[in-house]
């Protein structure tokens, strides 16, 4: 019985080990994004940081774009939980852009360091978004064909809609947090909320709000 109990904790030790290396890497990854900068950043400094050989990274990730994509997963888990909220799916679609749009702002407003991040090369964003569209992308492509087979939304093209309003905020994070530090989030939500609701919500549905 001891040796069984035995053989069962060195084939789990292994596992969790594992875990707690790849963890580790993408901490490590995450913390030199954000004060040394993505392109100043090489893998050997992110081994370095996470105290493993810099071969050991790339039995996790081929390149630092799957770092990258690594690090925002912790971000996109974040919001993909708020979008999954039963209080927000009892709200109709045409009025959900300010409380998706507020929660971005808010969620940024706690991770400051991390919005940094935003600001990576456009050729960098490109290959993020060639190599997998993302998650939230995915969600909010979801959510356009929910709006539109319901007659909320426009008939639109749902996958690049939610390609150019994932793009719109990106960028309204970028220049709100880390060129303005933050200040006037209001100006920023409003906004992307006006535009937001004007291309894609049907008209008739935002007359009562006139």
């Amino acid at each position: 019985m001891a040796t069984r109990l035995a053989n069962k904790e060195t084939t789990k030790a292994p596992r969790a080990h594992t875990v707690d290396k790849r963890q580790a890497i993408v901490d490590a990854a995450g913390a030199l994004f954000t004060t040394e900068g993505y392109e100043s950043t090489t893998i050997a400094d992110v081994a370095r940081r996470a105290g493993v050989a810099v071969g050991t990274v790339y039995l996790y990730f081929k390149n630092k774009i799957e770092l990258l994509l690594a690090v925002k997963g912790d971000w996109e888990r974040e919001f993909l939980e708020f979008m999954a909220r039963p209080e927000l799916q009892t709200i109709p679609h045409h009025l959900r852009a300010r409380p998706l749009i507020e929660a971005c702002f808010a969620m940024a407003a706690q991770h400051t360091e991390s919005v940094q991040l935003l600001g990576v090369p456009m050729q960098v964003v490109g290959e993020l978004y060639h190599k997998e569209p993302g998650q939230i992308e995915s969600a909010l492509q979801g959510m356009f064909d929910e709006a539109v087979a319901a007659g909320a939304f426009r008939p639109i093209d749902t996958h690049a809609a939610a390609a150019i309003a994932y793009g719109m905020v990106h960028r309204s994070l970028d220049q709100c947090f880390c060129v303005e530090d933050g200040k006037d989030q209001e100006r920023y939500i409003t906004t992307l909320v006006d535009v937001l609701e004007r291309w894609l919500v049907k008209p008739e549905l935002l007359e009562p709000k006139r």
